[in-house]
């Protein structure tokens, strides 16, 4: 096979977790794909997906030539009726790769297939280990640091009430980047994770740009001396003054931890912009940790 697709970057897992609880009906899936062309021509490349009960967009990314491969984020992929109870389903993302513009002749096809666990939260099953909804107008022990390319005096963390999700107060944490220069910086807690089988952290996020545009990704992550990245948004940094991860709206990421140890969750933010700084503030409320056995 000439071509391959990957969900994530890395593609640490092909299961995607979801919470049910307080989501919408429909719910809705975006996806971080990964296109990789090994042909000696370069193919056009169209990613769908399948899956009963779903529905899915049609996306076509362009030439990607001879050798190369791109990252995208499919935002608002697919969407499915809100599941009463938890649910585990399968989804097969495909992608078809063309030798003309007009994705008319095909020459390959890849098919992935995704695990989506929906897990319902107040099901009576899991414990609610941490809650984090800052309402008393503290940051609760959150804390940001710079990782490289930021501004002085930046990141700041502080609460606010122009977006939350639970009155009256949310998490903001403002990072900057230089202007021309890749800025990065993260977000972070430590906690003590419960002893039981299935431990998992939900981030309810929300991305606001305060000037221009230069969001590249943004990294959901353990920390330690080489942290783990558990899920992915945006593609990796580059010049052009553009945001790669969706804004100006409420995001939700469930991401597994490990059991009865001493771990740092963390966001990791990394931003670009040619023209002037750019400084962005992510918004975090309600954030809980949830185990059962």
């Amino acid at each position: 096979m000439s071509v391959e697709l990957r969900v994530g970057e890395p593609e640490l897992t092909r299961s995607i977790y979801v919470d049910l609880v307080n989501l919408p009906d429909p719910v809705y899936l975006s996806l971080d794909v990964r296109i990789f062309n090994y042909d000696s021509v370069g193919l056009y490349m169209r990613v769908d997906a399948y899956a009963s009960g779903w529905t899915f967009t049609t996306n076509d990314f362009g030439l990607v030539a001879s050798g190369t491969d791109i990252y995208r984020l499919i935002d608002q992929f697919g969407n499915r009726a809100k599941p009463a109870a938890a649910t585990t389903q399968s989804i097969t993302v495909r992608l078809r790769a063309y030798t003309d513009a007009g994705y008319t002749t095909l020459k390959w096809t890849f098919e992935r297939v995704v695990e989506v666990v929906f897990i319902k939260s107040d099901d009576g099953s899991w414990t609610q280990d941490f809650l984090n909804n800052f309402d008393d107008g503290t940051v609760q022990g959150w804390a940001v640091a710079a990782e490289y390319g930021q501004e002085g005096g930046y990141p700041t963390i502080a609460v606010y009430t122009d977006y939350v999700l639970s009155p009256a107060y949310s998490l903001g944490w403002v990072t900057a980047s230089i202007l021309n220069v890749t800025g990065a910086s993260r977000c972070y807690k430590s906690f003590v994770t419960p002893n039981r089988n299935n431990v998992f952290a939900i981030f309810d996020i929300r991305y606001r740009n305060l000037t221009y545009w230069g969001l590249k990704n943004l990294r959901f992550r353990t920390d330690g001396a080489s942290p783990v990245t558990l899920v992915f948004l945006g593609r990796p940094a580059d010049v052009a003054a553009l945001n790669y991860v969706t804004g100006n709206r409420w995001l939700r990421v469930v991401v597994p931890l490990p059991k009865n140890t001493t771990v740092v969750v963390q966001m990791f933010a990394e931003h670009y912009h040619p023209t002037d700084a750019t400084r962005s503030r992510i918004y975090m409320d309600d954030f809980r940790i949830i185990s059962k056995d």
